[in-house]
């Protein structure tokens, strides 16, 4: 079983030589960068203005930035011009998805350029988990626009030295069969919407189980019910991707032993915390995904709430990882009068 590649990328991002990294030395790099990171969202009117009273070089300390405030979908969406670092002429993408739940404005992500070289060595490395170089990939995410999430897709996978194919988004059975069969490609990327009533249809299920080693399901909820059954219609291995918009589309990608998502480390800092709450659960124990961005981005995200619930994973990963790795994600926490409980019918998360 081949290593996360996760693991050599992250280390050549923090400057270790190799491809095992030490948590530890992982853990220092990650302190040093949430200092970076608090300086730099105090940049942005929003963060200037809500971090305000930290002393310079916050935090010293892991559960220093614990302390923080969280921000939240409804805060991104009511305040989005305040979360920019950058002039707006600066921004190379803008995505606009509207809010589930609520008839507030809808949610903006800006990626400037730099965010967007990100994206596509991000995709390198994701699909390098079921690719080899020569591999082709069908991809039904929609490819039409210039950075569109199709076209990040397929740039980053040929960075790899795959070549990208991209069908019909809209999931239509016998344009997906008459794909397969034409480019043979070697792994599918769709979302599970797109798939559904595709996995009924015994012309696709043929020219599936004729060519693909793998489909890697990204951006909606993926049930082990569909899993299972993918891998059965199909013939093939079946991966899930982490993504959400407000993670400039990566988050973390399950390995061949498909034990947990391998994270974006050096770019992403996750956190598990107590949904009614700030302060992070227990070790092992399910709560909210919360992530921080580590790098210089447009509209930078400080214990950013994702509404998505799972719990952190304990050991190291069959393939050999010895980083910490987020577990499935279990479905949406759903805050009631009586506490909070996870739904499953939806990630709701942002899709490309």
């Amino acid at each position: 079983m081949r290593l996360s590649p996760f693991d050599a990328w992250i280390a050549g991002a923090i400057g270790q030589a190799g491809e095992t990294l030490d948590p530890a030395r992982l853990a220092d790099w990650q302190l040093a960068a949430l200092k970076r990171a608090v300086a730099y969202a105090r940049t942005a009117p929003f963060y200037r203005d809500r971090l305000a009273h930290l002393p310079p070089g916050f935090p010293d300390s892991v559960p220093a930035f614990a302390t923080l405030p969280t921000t939240t979908p409804a805060e991104l969406a009511a305040s989005f011009p305040r979360f920019l670092t950058v002039p707006q002429d600066a921004i190379a993408r803008l995505v606009t998805v509207a809010t589930s739940g609520t008839t507030g404005p809808p949610k903006r992500m800006a990626l400037t350029d730099a965010d967007i070289e990100e994206t596509l060595d991000c995709f390198r490395v994701v699909m390098a988990v079921t690719l080899d170089p020569g591999d082709t990939v069908l991809i039904l995410f929609p490819a039409a626009k210039p950075d569109s999430v199709g076209d990040l897709i397929g740039r980053g996978m040929a960075r790899l030295g795959a070549v990208p194919v991209f069908g019909d988004p809209s999931g239509n059975p016998a344009r997906l069969a008459e794909a397969l069969a034409s480019h043979r490609p070697q792994s599918l990327i769709a979302a599970p919407s797109q798939l559904v009533a595709a996995l009924d249809d015994p012309a696709v299920m043929d020219a599936a189980r004729g060519t693909l080693r793998s489909v890697v399901y990204a951006s909606d909820f993926l049930s082990p019910e569909l899993r299972e059954k993918t891998a059965a219609r199909f013939g093939c291995r079946v991966f899930d991707y982490y993504s959400a918009t407000e993670m400039a589309y990566g988050g973390g990608m399950e390995c061949a032993a498909g034990c947990g998502y391998h994270l974006r480390e050096a770019q992403l800092y996750f956190e598990v915390l107590e949904p009614l709450g700030d302060a992070p659960v227990a070790a092992g124990a399910v709560g909210e995904v919360v992530f921080t961005t580590l790098t210089p981005r447009g509209l930078p995200l400080i214990r950013y709430r994702t509404g998505d619930a799972a719990r952190m994973l304990p050991g190291p990963c069959p393939c050999g990882s010895r980083l910490r790795r987020l577990g499935p994600i279990l479905g949406r926490i759903e805050r009631t009068e009586a506490g909070w409980t996870v739904g499953n019918p939806d990630k709701g998360r942002s899709a490309p």
